[in-house]
C-alpha cells in the first residue's frame, strides 16, 4: 500500500501500485464547481475514491461512490475512513447501470475512455480493462443513467477523450443534458487536445462557456505554469 497526499489538497489517499488514481482524476476534480446548496454527489466508477475526496473539500453534500470492482471498492471505503468522511459518504459495490437513485444534485465521472472494438488498446489485466474500456459502462449507458438519476437542473461532470467530443455532444443532447462549460486539455501547446472536461445541466438553458485551453507541459517532464496554477500546487 502506498500513502500520498492528494495533489493540490491536504487530504491523503492509500492506493496500490495497480489501483492508483491518475492525472485525469486531478483534472476533473479541479474543474468541478459545486454550488453550496447541493445535498448529494455521486461518483460513477469511483475507483479508490480519489475524486470523491476532492469533492469533499468543495461541499458538505453526501458523497456517494459506485464501484463495480471489489478491490477498488474496498480501497474507496478505506480512504473515506482515514480522512474522517465515513459519516457523510456511502460507497456502493455494484453495477451503476443497475443502480436506482432519484433526484440527485450532481453526478461526476472519470469513465472508461476506449471502445471495446479498439482491441489494440486493451489493457493487460481484467481490472484495468474494466477501468479503461467500455466493457461494463459505455458512454451512452453512463449518460442515459445519469440523466435518469439527476433532478431537473442537476449537474453532470465528466472527463473524456477529446477525439470523441462530437459523439459526446450528440449523446448528451439525446438524454437532455445541456452542455454548459467545456475545457480542452492539450499535452503541449502545439499538440491537439487529448482530453476534454465537460459540465452539463439537466434540461438547462442553451448557453455555453468555452474555457481557455489547458496546456499540461511546457517542456518534456516540465509542467506549464498554467497547469500548476490550475491544480493549485507545484508538482
Amino acid at each position: 500500500m502506498i500513502r500520498r497526499k492528494l495533489i493540490g489538497s491536504q487530504l491523503i489517499i492509500d492506493q496500490t501500485r495497480n489501483h492508483s488514481f491518475n492525472l485525469d482524476t486531478v483534472l476533473l476534480a479541479k474543474f468541478l464547481k459545486i454550488p453550496k446548496k447541493m445535498e448529494t454527489i455521486l461518483d460513477v466508477g469511483t475507483g479508490n475514491g480519489g475524486l470523491l475526496l476532492y469533492a469533499s473539500e468543495l461541499t458538505y453534500a453526501k458523497l456517494i461512490g459506485v464501484e463495480i470492482q471489489e478491490e477498488r471498492y474496498n480501497l474507496a471505503v478505506h480512504n473515506m475512513k482515514i480522512n474522517g468522511l465515513e459519516d457523510r459518504s456511502e460507497i456502493i459495490l455494484g453495477d451503476y447501470l443497475e443502480s436506482e437513485f432519484k433526484n440527485l444534485d450532481c453526478v461526476i465521472s472519470n469513465p472508461p475512455f476506449f471502445k471495446t472494438e479498439n482491441s489494440d488498446q486493451l489493457s493487460e489485466t481484467k481490472s484495468d480493462q474494466l477501468a479503461r474500456h467500455e466493457i461494463s459502462l459505455s458512454l451512452e449507458g453512463l449518460v442515459k443513467t445519469a440523466s435518469k438519476h439527476l433532478k431537473y437542473g442537476g449537474y453532470f461532470y465528466m472527463i473524456h477523450r477529446a477525439n470523441r467530443f462530437a459523439e459526446i455532444v450528440q449523446i448528451l443532447n439525446q438524454y437532455h443534458l445541456t452542455l454548459k462549460r467545456v475545457k480542452f486539455v492539450h499535452p503541449y501547446i502545439d499538440k491537439p487536445a487529448n482530453h476534454v472536461l465537460i459540465q452539463c445541466i439537466k434540461q438547462g438553458k442553451e448557453s455555453l462557456i468555452l474555457d481557455s485551453p489547458l496546456i499540461i507541459y511546457k517542456n518534456k517532464h516540465e509542467f506549464s505554469d498554467t497547469f500548476i496554477q490550475f491544480v493549485g500546487e507545484a508538482i
